[in-house]
């Protein structure tokens, strides 16, 4: 029977006629003289879900009809912000309930609600929100559960697919949503339900009796709440684990020798015994009695302690119960609730951002952490049905606290990043954790938990800690590095970097830290650091970041606009060229920027999009432009698109790059709310910007063939509509092929990418490697400039060391950089060996004279100027010592360790011997004009050309009459004109056996010579030498 319920004189007064329509006036009304929500529902339609509709039924607890035409419910966020506004029309009768239907899940899945009293478009989240019900803009009334951030006095407990927030009592209203509602099987009444008398049911779990034991499984029962709540209870157990500092103020006590494996339907052995101001706690390992009411602390089953005693005999030690991971659902983790349990199996870090502030974080089963579900699937169905697998697979691991680490706990050390010997250690998503001590589950805060046996704090050993795990700072440094390609194109969103100060606007307020100096920028126009400490260190990050991403294009966004700033607008450029110099300090001129055009955007915000470039690489081709569109004017910021030409390569073609930033999920833009698909807010705003972008693009008819490249932070997800539509347009993601998470950003416990480079086609061809340089969404914001000493533990770093000194690039911004590699070369050339892209060839044949070294093997191949810097060459043998002519083979070996093999030919000359000459048998001129001399030992040589052109006449040479070895064996030559030369001593003491056909040989060679009018070559110093060469002299 449900129990909410219509009065009997109401249905005899509503079936008579006799009730009056009234329209009170609209305020909360604590009293029961006006509607209040009675109940409401956000898990319709989802995986698990009881109904296939959200709804919100509201109730009149008055005696007359009201009429709610024209009140307005509003459905927002837990974080406060309106999501759908439904305009009501109706009347919700004298005791009675008015059902308004929202919309269904995607899933689909549950019963159809009973016929609803209005139909509306709202779609509640179904673990936390808040619902506001109000007329004439005067609030009625407001209900707010889960991690609801304004709720009625404090929130109602958190809900499921399968469960709803509903009053404990019909109509009653404190004005405190955690004394009014419970968490329970949602009942659906419209105004047409009748309602009986209502009679108290009979207990199904009698009062424990006075002095009696109750055991720890009967108080926690075998559903999601205590049978026994309100009830005063006696029992017994071993305490487990104990919180007497931090602020949880209480003990987990375990049945004695329990332990057992635990499934859906079974009840816990262990609970939470809360102390309150009582400090007199137990140890661990201790057998006691414990005296207290039952009740439900945010759905957590615990006693309130009003006494407790320590046994006289000592129980039984219960057992950790060893489980891979907590199983998934709340159905299957109840039974495990209070209960000592050690996971075996992996988990991954999925959400870190918390640990700044109550030391938690979030663990995903298995190697990698969550996805944001619009990353990896389309949204709607398959984005719901992802997304409840995740919520129902999460578990965070606690640190035994409540304390607020930047808040109310400041001046204690944040928890895992800092232990007391080990100094500070990164723990960041995606990393692996091994569980190296038992945990407590537990449930508090809407999360599953697994609690430490003792608070844990920066002050503890880093053995004293739940888990163990790997520090993955030094293996992301480098990955910037590890990206192929001639040339590189990439985005960073940069936090906000505003080189004007907040100190010097008006009126601006800080953040403070923890010593009250001012840190960053509260609600001002300048949006980024406060103080000039503040923005060196801020600074000092992103320099290092950039520089070391080292791309030869950089995107950038938020990034102060200072003529939104100053109002001048001949200072656009004043922040973006600051940073230009920083980045330059020291290797002066590698960065330029990419100057402002003269024609700017409508209406711009204080931050803006940028390029700067690397000149050694690039050069910017014409004047940039600002795609100036009413899509994203007042919303987010025009795209800025220009062209560049690659240095020292004419042959290839230039390329575009456009920088854009989308409009983000947080406030809504345009009444585009968030519609439950998984998008959030402003899916229909930044497809209407996709639009644009493409429209601007198309119009610039002179880049209609180039290679385009669109980056930017697109605040939209890998398969979310704008992204969808920018495909449809010719873009697609460049996604990096290596082994790791490459997500850009975490929100809400999930990795994701917003941050993308898109190709299109032309571009495509040229990507040789992508990476997303995972350095900060990754890392706990602890380790950001503007938290610096938040805490009492300074993370942001000292020194020089590259991943925890001063300036190191973690936490350089929320947003995770982008790299892309290309070439100028198509994929498909690039991707060659060097081997494959040259063919050398053979240089002409050598000679050496035997015994002689080979010359350097790179001179035996043509062109070898062209090849690689860094190619070697090398002989495959280097012997001279045979005489003859051979095939050598010349091995070149590239820098990427290919090679090629080149023939040459070589001939070994033999060396002249003095003992014993060779003697010419014959002379002749070939065909080409070349003198051939050939030896009596059967080799020839060929001395060269001795024949060219015909020239021009010329004077009268002189030919040789004659020639004769004188009687001291000297050669005498009588010439033509009647002169005489003596060349020398030809004869030694023993006549030379060629003097009989010396003078003939040189009468033929200087008839030959004479005759074609080269006679110069035989003068007497050539003569001379030749003589020498053949062995005569």
């Amino acid at each position: 029977m449900s129990n909410k319920v219509l009065s009997a004189s109401f249905i005899v007064a509503l079936a008579a006629g006799t009730v009056s329509v009234v329209a009170p006036t609209a305020s909360a009304a604590p009293d029961g003289s006006n509607v209040v929500i009675n109940e409401v529902y956000g898990g319709g339609g989802n995986s698990g879900a009881k109904y296939t509709h959200d709804f919100v039924e509201l109730y009149n607890p008055t005696d007359q009809d009201i009429d709610v035409t024209g009140w307005v419910l509003d459905q927002q966020s837990s974080a406060g912000n309106s999501g759908s506004k439904v305009t009501l029309s109706g009347i919700v009768p004298a005791g009675g309930y008015f059902l308004i239907q929202g919309n269904r899940g995607e899933g689909g899945s549950g019963d159809a609600l009973p016929t609803p009293d209005q139909e509306a478009g709202f779609n509640f989240s179904a673990k936390a929100a808040i619902a506001v019900l109000s007329s004439d803009d005067r609030e009625i009334d407001r209900v707010g559960w889960g991690s609801a951030s304004n709720p009625e006095g404090n929130a109602a407990g958190g809900t499921t697919n399968g469960t709803s927030v509903q009053r404990k009592e019909v109509g009653k209203d404190t004005d405190n949503n955690a004394d009014d509602f419970l968490v329970a099987e949602p009942t659906p009444q419209n105004s047409g339900s009748a309602g009986e008398t209502p009679v108290a049911p009979a207990p199904e779990n009698p009062t424990p009796q006075p002095g009696e034991v109750t055991p720890i499984a009967e108080i926690q029962g075998t559903g999601a709440a205590s049978p026994l709540v309100g009830k005063t209870v006696i029992t017994e157990g071993v305490v487990t684990a104990v919180y007497e500092e931090g602020g949880k103020n209480g003990f987990f006590l375990q049945a004695g020798g329990s332990g057992s494996e635990k499934h859906p339907g079974d009840a816990s052995d262990g609970i939470f015994v809360y102390m309150g101001t009582n400090t007199n706690y137990p140890q661990r390992g201790e057998s006691v009695r414990v005296s207290g009411q039952v009740g439900e602390h945010y759905t957590q089953t615990q006693i309130t302690m009003t006494s407790m005693d320590t046994l006289d005999d000592a129980l039984e030690a219960p057992k950790a119960v060893e489980i891979e991971t907590l199983p998934a659902g709340d159905e299957a983790r109840e039974p495990y609730e209070g209960m000592l349990v050690r996971p075996k199996g992996p988990y991954t870090v999925t959400n870190n951002y918390t640990l700044n502030t109550y030391g938690e974080l979030g663990l995903a089963p298995g190697e990698r952490a969550h996805r944001t579900p619009t990353d990896v699937v389309a949204p709607g169905a398959p984005a719901a049905e992802l997304q409840a697998k995740q919520d129902a697979e999460v578990v965070y691991l606690d640190d035994g606290r409540t304390a607020n680490y930047f808040r109310t706990d400041k001046n204690t050390p944040l928890p895992y990043i800092v232990t007391s010997e080990g100094g500070v250690k990164s723990i960041r998503t995606g990393d692996q954790v091994d569980f190296q001590t038992d945990v407590v589950v537990d449930y508090s805060f809407d999360q599953w938990r697994f609690q430490p046996l003792e608070p844990i704090t920066g002050k503890n050993a880093a053995e004293e800690l739940p888990i163990a795990w790997e520090d993955s700072r030094g293996a992301a440094y480098d990955v910037p590095d590890t990206v192929e390609g001639d040339y590189s194109i990439g985005f960073f969103n940069v936090l906000n970097y505003f080189s004007s100060l907040g100190k010097d606007e008006q009126g601006c307020k800080a953040y403070d830290d923890i010593n009250g100096q001012p840190v960053s920028a509260n609600n001002c126009k300048v949006r980024g650091a406060f103080s000039q400490d503040a923005f060196q260190d801020q600074q000092a990050k992103i320099v290092t970041a950039i520089n070391k991403l080292d791309t030869s294009v950089l995107g950038l966004s938020e990034i102060e606009n200072t003529a939104t700033v100053t109002g001048d607008l001949a200072k656009r450029d004043e922040a973006l060229q600051n940073l230009v110099d920083a980045l330059n300090a020291d290797e002066p001129d590698k960065w330029a920027l990419v100057k402002s055009p003269q024609k700017l955007g409508t209406d711009e915000d204080f931050i803006r999009v940028a390029f700067i470039y690397q000149p050694a690489k690039v050069t910017p081709v014409g004047e940039s432009i600002i795609f100036d569109d009413e899509a994203f004017t007042r919303t987010a910021r025009q795209p800025l698109a220009q062209e560049f030409d690659t240095v020292g390569n004419d042959e290839d073609a230039n390329f575009v790059a456009v920088v854009n930033h989308f409009k983000s999920k947080g406030s809504v833009a345009q009444g585009d709310g968030d519609t439950g698909d998984g998008q959030g807010n402003n899916a229909n705003v930044r497809t209407r910007q996709s639009e644009a972008l493409l429209k601007h693009l198309a119009e610039q008819n002179q880049w209609a063939d180039l290679p385009t490249f669109l980056v930017g932070d697109f605040n939209a997800y890998t398969k979310e509509d704008a992204i969808t539509k920018l495909v449809e347009g010719g873009f697609n993601i460049v996604e990096s092929e290596k082994d790791y998470d490459q997500a850009s950003y975490q929100f809400a416990g999930q990795l994701g990418t917003l941050d993308h480079v898109l190709a299109n086609a032309a571009a495509k061809e040229l990507i040789q490697d992508s990476a997303v340089w995972n350095i900060n969404g990754d890392e706990p914001v602890a380790f950001e400039y503007s938290r610096r000493n938040y805490n009492a533990q300074d993370f942001f770093g000292e020194g020089d060391d590259k991943l925890y000194g001063y300036g190191n690039p973690f936490r350089s911004s929320d947003h995770d950089p982008v790299k892309v590699g290309f070439s100028t070369a198509t994929k498909a050339e690039a991707g060659k060996t060097d081997a494959e892209k040259h063919d050398p060839q053979a240089g002409d044949a050598i000679t050496v004279k035997q015994g002689e070294a080979l010359p350097e093997a790179k001179t035996a191949v043509k062109d070898a100027d062209q090849l690689p810097e860094g190619t070697t060459f090398a002989w495959s043998n280097d012997a001279t010592d045979a005489e003859g002519t051979t095939t050598r083979t010349v091995t070149v070996t590239y820098p990427d360790n290919t090679t090629d093999e080149i023939s040459v030919d070589v001939t070994i000359q033999a060396k002249a011997d003095e003992s014993k000459p060779r003697y010419i048998v014959k002379t002749e001129i070939n065909d080409k004009g070349e003198l051939v001399v050939t030896y009596d030992n059967g080799q020839t040589e060929n001395l060269g050309q001795v024949q060219g052109a015909d020239g021009a006449a010329g004077n009268n040479g002189r030919g040789i009459e004659k020639t004769e070895i004188n009687d001291k064996g000297e050669l005498v030559v009588t010439y033509t004109d009647g002169q005489t030369e003596n060349l020398g001593q030809v004869q030694g003491a023993k006549q030379h056996p060629l003097r009989a056909v010396l003078g003939i040989l040189l009468g033929v060679l200087a008839g030959i010579a004479a005759s074609l009018g080269l006679l110069h070559v035989l003068m007497p110093g050539a003569v001379n030498e030749q003589l020498k060469q053949w062995g005569l002299r």
